[in-house]
């Protein structure tokens, strides 16, 4: 049986991985900061250029009709609004759960009486180590929203979760940690459900 990490190869067989020589800043700034590494090892490239962002999390916030909390922003580099789960960047230092709890609560007023982490991503392995942390959340009551600047004109809407799902397989949710989440998301559902 494959482990996460490991195929059915022995350790020992695995080839050597690159070993970091000297690691340049080119760019640091508030959010990002770019690195080029000087690598060594078998078929290590010159240079290899690399991004250091914090990790983020995304939330499946289910009602109690089993309705999922989505809400809708301007995404720049994309050129559009794209709908996707509620989610963000944690703090530093910031336990992955509490960053969830926040941002599901600042971005569209849900508190969540009830939390299950359904795992984490590597949604751009070989630019960032940065990880996605997905949760499932529910319990849900109203409350006050404190969105950032940037975020006041973003929408919230609920609908079931099939059709979130659905949105998923149409192309119409394409963020990675939104598509991740809802698929985990309807399969614990779906596991959960008595048979017959």
């Amino acid at each position: 049986m494959l482990t996460p990490g490991h195929d059915a190869k022995d350790e020992q067989d695995e080839p050597e991985l690159w070993r970091l020589v000297e690691r340049r800043t080119v760019y640091e700034g508030r959010f990002v900061q770019l690195y080029q590494d000087v690598l060594e090892g078998p078929a290590a490239p010159e240079f290899y250029e690399h991004v250091r962002v914090a990790d983020g999390v995304r939330v499946v916030a289910l009602d109690a009709e089993d309705r999922v909390v989505l809400v809708e922003d301007q995404f720049y580099l994309q050129g559009r609004r794209m709908l996707h789960l509620p989610g963000g960047g944690t703090e530093t230092g910031e336990d992955p759960a509490l960053a969830a709890a926040r941002e599901l609560a600042e971005e569209t007023g849900w508190r969540a009486a009830s939390w299950q982490s359904l795992g984490a991503i590597h949604p751009l392995p070989t630019s960032s180590v940065a990880r996605t942390h997905l949760f499932l959340a529910a319990g849900l009551t109203p409350g006050p929203l404190h969105r950032d600047a940037a975020e006041q004109l973003m929408t919230v809407r609920q609908v079931p979760l099939a059709e979130a799902v659905a949105l998923v397989g149409s192309g119409v949710i394409t963020e990675a940690g939104s598509v991740t989440a809802l698929l985990l998301a309807a399969q614990t559902a779906a596991e959960r459900r008595p048979p017959g």
